[in-house]
């Protein structure tokens, strides 16, 4: 209790330094918390499952797409006697199928909701641990709904879902709710909406995954090398084999093909946050320990005093680390509180979702109040514990030279500032180098919205023959009315359906010599190619009138050519592989004889992916829309930019004429940006913490500089009497922090350049580094230190030369 008051009356005497220490430590620590929020979420995500180190994917790897692996279901729909069913192994504990449906329609009284549905079975919750707050936690009915916590409030509001119906109207069934799933206090690598019962259809659409829960003691890696082995499928004419992948690795895995709808991860933004976090509590730490050091030089005469009235080496150091834990402590709460505040700030403006966990934020708040006051307290402790009085109570006047500890953490800080400033403009330059690159496609004024929504949810035909007879009719009237209306609209340049050039897939091709090569590949027509501006080099473009969806013939990007040996573009033949998505309709007799393809047209090479990858060469075949074609769903229209309100207006009255519901639409410059919202998210996080880190450093400099200047108040009174102007002054006493800063920038530069190139390691297109970057950071260090110290110099200045001699 002595300890505590002597203390609070030490900081208290010390109010100044006090204040600005506590706002200093405030904001770094509040900025370090929420990174170590988003960094620990990332690190564990799926961590919500009791059993994550025994649960398992299945991944399949065939033998004819490049040795490609893909999450996968274990099936075998066509009885084959060389399968072995993995999930038969005595070390699987349980084993669930799931398939995932994303913007799935269902209705509630009336109104239609875009919905994320997981299709699985009974087995689902009982491997994962997704708690169930009210009904029943399984699928045994077929008519049985569980949905997710949010949902309910969204569609039901405040009333109870348990009981509630829903429209399926893709399967032409009512779900009754049965069950209401807790949001999981980790982040999870599914996500999704509803859990509906597999048992409502015999033939989904979409491909099954398969989740399997080992019994304890079973080690995955043995159990991959028992089922190592290829199985020879006759009737698909290739070999397949099924193998275990970690469940909890699955976040930041870049290279298993990814048809579950599985959330990603990357390695590299963590790292990059990971380090803005450190730098930012470095700063905060320097800065107090900077400001605790001028506050340490004025108490000398006291903590020598004290020794050489016999006072205890322990007791010393006790009220120094009450000092510091009171501050520090005081701090944490703020840091606590000002997290809180930003969190919804941070998760709806940038997207830095925040995962509060009670025993992170325990055991980060008590290493932080252990590790902070101690690390603190340790340095003056050691140096009067090892001083002589007599040598303390010398230092005293001391203050007119600045200590060498003052001046270190001073450069260091500024290194931290400097650094910060050149990363952050980098990523800004970097990030407008993507945006603005051209990526060879017209990348505005183009609009897709979503018409002839996909009802494909299961190839079972559930409804009557002339029910169903009716809605395929419907259809293709709404089609063609569709067509009419879009070809008589002035607003549209051209128009076609399909989609973006973004995110083609890749496929498995062999050229005549039998080389295996991956290219991309993606159905078009010959509006689609007037929509992006895409350059033909040489050859022909497709022909609407002439061309024909099953023929052989392709049109090829030149890197195609180029990848292949190709010289001549209308000699040159590819062999089609058998994993085209259309294979599986060809027996392996049919797909053994199919001629070879034809280039008809060559034309120019255009990025289909983030500029971190290399340019991808790309193949299209002719696709042209009709009513049952679940390719067709969404129509795309290029347009004047001065008709962009008019286009929008048409084609929200057009959607809601023929289709109703939800009206879906997205233009490719927020589909392009898309790609680089994680380089967006980095770039604002990084600006805004090194605001943060700016401001700390200009209480840190004003702290110390307020103790520098009124240590030489009297210096400067008596240069003042003899003569000096205020500009002499002013030059005299922001020497030594120009030194410095020079002296910070010098090491800054190397270790910030070294930091960039590392980052870039993984961009197959960048920005130059160039010189500007380093000479603003440095600027802007220069001007925020010149407007912090001419302030307290010229003030300084300003005082009566006979008062502070008198004084």
């Amino acid at each position: 209790m002595i300890h505590l008051k002597l203390a609070l009356r030490t900081l208290i005497h010390y109010r100044m330094y006090s204040v600005i220490n506590l706002a200093g430590m405030a904001i770094s620590l509040a900025c370090a918390i929420i990174i170590a929020r988003y960094v620990h979420s990332e690190l564990t995500v799926d961590g919500f499952n009791s059993r994550l180190n025994r649960i398992y994917m299945t991944t399949m790897e065939d033998s004819n797409n490049l040795g490609a692996i893909r999450f996968s279901g274990i099936s075998n729909p066509n009885r084959e006697k060389n399968f072995v069913d993995l999930s038969a192994n005595p070390g699987v504990e349980k084993h669930s199928l799931f398939r995932h449906y994303d913007g799935e329609d269902i209705v509630v009284e009336n109104q239609t909701y875009s919905t994320g549905v997981l299709v699985t079975d009974t087995c689902f919750l009982q491997i994962l641990d997704y708690r169930v707050i009210a009904g029943v936690n399984n699928l045994r009915r077929p008519e049985d709904v569980i949905i997710t916590e949010a949902f309910a409030a969204k569609v039901f509001g405040s009333e109870d879902p348990l009981g509630k119906t829903i429209s399926y109207p893709s399967l032409h069934r009512t779900l009754t709710v049965a069950g209401i799933i807790r949001k999981p206090a980790y982040k999870s690598i599914l996500s999704f909406d509803m859990l509906v019962s597999s048992q409502l259809t015999r033939h989904w659409s979409h491909m099954a995954n398969s989740v399997i829960l080992l019994y304890p003691g079973v080690d995955y890696r043995n159990f991959n090398r028992q089922y190592s082995e290829f199985m020879e499928m006759a009737a698909w004419g290739y070999s397949i084999r099924y193998q275990l992948f970690p469940y909890r690795d699955i976040y930041f895995e870049k290279h298993i093909a990814n048809y579950a709808g599985f959330a990603r991860g990357n390695f590299t933004y963590i790292f990059i946050m990971s380090g803005i976090g450190i730098m930012l509590l470095l700063t905060g730490l320097v800065n107090y320990i900077n400001i605790h050091s001028v506050v340490m030089t004025r108490r000398n005469r006291e903590l020598g005093m004290k020794k050489v009235f016999g006072a205890e080496g322990y007791k010393i150091f006790a009220q120094l680390l009450i000092e510091n834990l009171t501050v520090i402590g005081l701090s944490l709460i703020i840091a606590f509180r000002l997290a809180a505040a930003f969190s919804p700030f941070m998760e709806n403006r940038i997207g830095v979702m925040q995962y509060p966990n009670l025993r992170f934020d325990l055991w980060l708040s008590l290493a932080l109040a252990v590790v902070l006051p101690t690390l603190v307290s340790a340095v003056p402790f050691l140096r009067y514990q090892y001083f002589s009085p007599v040598r303390s109570l010398k230092s005293v006047n001391a203050g007119n030279k600045s200590l060498f500890s003052r001046k270190f953490f001073l450069c260091f800080q500024y290194c931290l500032t400097v650094g910060l400033i050149t990363v952050s403009l980098f990523f800004v330059k970097q990030l407008n180098f993507m945006l603005d690159k051209d990526l060879g496609y017209r990348t505005h004024d183009v609009i897709s919205v979503s018409f002839m929504k996909d009802q494909y949810t299961t190839y079972e035909i559930l409804t009557s023959i002339e029910e169903h007879d009716r809605e395929d009719s419907r259809r293709r009237e709404v089609f063609e009315i569709l067509k009419q209306k879009l070809n008589a609209s002035t607003a549209l340049e051209h128009w076609t359906f399909g989609g973006f050039p973004i995110g083609a897939g890749k496929y498995a091709f062999k050229v005549p010599g039998g080389e295996l090569q991956a290219i991309s590949i993606r159905g078009a027509d010959e509006k689609w190619f007037k929509i992006f501006d895409i350059k033909l080099l040489e050859g022909r473009s497709w022909d609407n009138e002439t061309d024909e969806w099953d023929s052989y013939n392709l049109i090829a990007s030149k890197s195609v050519l180029k990848q292949f040996g190709i010289t001549d573009y209308r000699e040159g033949e590819l062999i089609p592989r058998d994993r085209l998505w259309w294979s599986s309709l060809r027996s392996k007799e049919e797909m053994d004889t199919n001629p070879p393809y034809h280039i008809v047209g060559v034309v120019k090479d255009f990025h289909t992916e983030h500029l971190s990858a290399q340019l991808s060469p790309i193949v299209f075949t002719f696709s042209k829309a009709h009513p049952d074609d679940s390719s067709g769903n969404s129509v795309i229209a290029s347009f004047a930019p001065e008709r962009r309100k008019e286009v929008l207006e048409f084609m929200k009255n057009l959607h809601g004429e023929l289709i109703g519901g939800d009206f879906t639409y997205s233009f490719i410059e927020d589909e392009i940006a898309k790609l680089y919202s994680e380089d967006k998210k980095v770039t604002v996080i990084c600006t805004a913490f090194t605001g943060m880190a700016i401001l700390i450093s200009i209480l840190g400099l004003l702290g110390v500089s307020l103790f520098d200047i009124r240590q030489r108040r009297r210096e400067i009174a008596i240069r003042k009497i003899n003569g000096a102007m205020m500009k002499d002054i002013i030059s005299l006493l922001l020497k030594r922090y120009f030194v410095l800063l020079g002296v910070a920038f010098a090491i800054s530069v190397p270790v910030t350049l070294f930091v960039i190139v590392k980052y870039l390691e993984n961009f197959a297109y960048k920005t130059p580094i160039s010189w500007w970057l380093f000479a603003m950071a440095l600027t802007a260090t220069l001007v925020i230190s010149l407007l912090t110290l001419i302030c307290q110099v010229y003030r300084a200045g300003k005082e009566p030369p006979a008062e502070v001699v008198k004084n």
